[in-house]
């Protein structure tokens, strides 16, 4: 079955690629001429991207848009599917069943999931081997800090041009000292973790003042690399459930986790939209 080049699932074209195939294309875009920026909606956010034509904008908008997680795969897999109204409410919950007993039936029309700190390890081995320079923009001082520490200890032949937590107002002053200090450094590639929507939002409104070739949305990136977060066991990542896993040792998690059932009607609702 050919797969298609983009997938559209609430008003957001996701582009079709595998893990590999999206870290070289963002390691050639650091070596490019340019400016482009990357993002990686999780399926706990999609719903924002439905009430705020601005935030799908700047989705759809991105030179990429990957897919972050299994939810993204799923409501890919379920949306493909052929039927009638009454067919696409028996197919839901076997549907979701698959997740966990069976995530591989998933991977049509989508690939894989990006995993983001998957994505992320296999995006900065590749700027690695491009000769690319990096600049970490996000999270609080010591987590960005243990990030260049781990990076530069499994890579040691990418260079990490700056570093810097993202605790700054993202206007006036401190923001123009913010752009001046990674300009300072010069990096081929920007990689900011700020949490959603904010990073997409920060990129976008400075991208034209960065002096870089590609600024890529981390999200919480940094937390699992550089160890203040670990990360579920390999059984449950395969099973789908790293989800679960984060809420267990991360409750406070709990209020943007009941965003997944809103997810699912919404993914739903379209499903019989487009039945008809």
């Amino acid at each position: 079955m050919a797969m298609p080049e983009t997938v559209e699932i609430l008003g957001v074209r996701f582009d079709n690629l595998t893990r590999r195939d999206a870290a070289g294309a963002i390691a050639a875009a650091a070596k490019g001429d340019g400016k482009r920026y990357v993002v990686k909606p999780y399926s706990e956010f999609m719903a924002r991207s439905v009430d705020d034509a601005g935030v799908r904008g700047i989705l759809n908008g991105a030179d990429l848009c990957l897919p972050d997680g299994v939810g993204i795969v799923w409501a890919a897999h379920y949306l493909s599917l052929n039927g009638g109204w009454a067919r696409a409410l028996l197919q839901l919950p076997l549907s979701l069943l698959s997740i966990v007993v069976g995530p591989t039936a998933l991977r049509q029309p989508i690939w894989e999931p990006m995993a983001g700190v998957d994505l992320t390890w296999e995006m900065l081995s590749q700027l690695e081997r491009a000769d690319a320079s990096v600049f970490l923009l996000g999270g609080a001082e010591e987590e960005v800090r243990a990030t260049v520490q781990r990076i530069e200890e499994r890579l040691p032949g990418l260079k990490v041009a700056g570093a810097r937590n993202g605790y700054f107002s993202t206007s006036g002053g401190a923001n123009d000292a913010v752009v001046a200090e990674v300009n300072a450094a010069r990096p081929n590639a920007l990689l900011v973790a700020m949490g959603f929507p904010r990073q997409e939002r920060w990129i976008v409104a400075n991208l034209d003042r960065l002096d870089i070739s590609v600024a890529i949305a981390e999200g919480g990136s940094f937390s699992f690399i550089g160890g203040t977060v670990s990360r579920a066991p390999g059984w449950m990542r395969r099973s789908g459930l790293e989800w679960l896993y984060r809420l267990g040792r991360q409750p406070w998690r709990l209020k943007r986790q009941l965003a997944l059932p809103r997810f699912v009607w919404l993914v739903l609702r379209e499903r019989l939209a487009r039945a008809g």
